[in-house]
């Protein structure tokens, strides 16, 4: 395991944690890249494209508010912002990024505290919760996509499990972040607060630095999956709804369980 973490001589002669190991970039990189052409080749070549029967009907619906959507965007900007600002100068770009990474990991970490308010008493936090019924309703469209499944396959509510997995995944991810970042807060100087790198032991730091890097390098290759699911052809009808907030009517009685999610109709 030593060959993901970075380590230095103290002082006393002992091994002293400095962080993860920034070689690891290229691992996290290689996975995500791994998995997209993995993927888009299985798709390609493997994937019966199914024949629905959908409702020929212009209605649309709601599949997501305004607010959710500017969230959405924001934190996308934040994150894009701390990755370029974490990783840009370890490949050797040089630039002033300290500022633009602390002010991005403090208003993300504002966002985040502000979506799981939104999302614990104004919405329906059981819509993102990972259920057996997923795991059923997944394995049957894996069934029905190989020929397996000779009626129809269940549909899920508005999320699937993968879509599921992904916010526990980033949500998990964040929130390690936020914490080691916001405590490595105390290293640097602003103009509301003075730095005390003291507050913690040279080994806690080592720790901290270390948790916060494996993060970072998790994000990366998350982040960069997300991105090809964006542009996936297939997931357009949905991902379009993060621009627009609406989906059409025939999409969604296509492709999802209308007992398990109502949206509102679009006005």
């Amino acid at each position: 395991m030593e060959f993901m973490f970075r380590y230095a001589t103290s002082v006393y002669g002992q091994d002293q944690l400095l962080g993860a190991s920034w070689d690891l970039i290229w691992w996290f990189a290689g996975a995500a890249a791994a998995y997209i052409l993995a993927d888009a080749a299985f798709r390609f070549f493997l994937v019966r494209k199914p024949k629905l029967a959908l409702a020929q009907d212009g209605a649309r619906v709601v599949r997501h508010k305004g607010v959710d959507r500017l969230y959405h965007w924001l934190m996308a900007a934040c994150v894009l912002t701390l990755i370029i600002t974490s990783f840009a100068p370890i490949l050797d770009w040089k630039f002033q990024w300290v500022t633009a990474h602390w002010i991005s990991g403090a208003l993300l970490s504002a966002l985040v505290l502000a979506h799981i308010i939104r999302a614990t008493l104004f919405q329906d936090v059981w819509a993102m919760i990972i259920t057996p019924a997923d795991f059923s309703i997944t394995w049957q469209n894996i069934r029905k996509t190989f020929g397996g499944l000779t009626g129809e396959a269940r549909k899920p509510g508005k999320f699937t499990l993968m879509q599921k997995a992904y916010h526990l995944a980033v949500g998990g991810l964040v929130l390690i972040l936020a914490a080691t970042g916001l405590t490595m807060f105390a290293k640097i100087d602003t103009t509301l607060w003075q730095r005390n790198p003291y507050i913690l032991d040279a080994e806690t730091w080592g720790y901290i630095y270390a948790l916060h890097g494996l993060g970072a390098m998790a994000l990366l290759a998350i982040v960069a999956v997300h991105i090809y699911f964006g542009v996936r052809p297939d997931k357009w009808f949905v991902n379009r709804s993060m621009f627009t907030g609406d989906m059409a009517r025939r999409d969604y009685l296509a492709h999802h369980d209308e007992q398990r999610w109502k949206p509102e109709p679009k006005a």
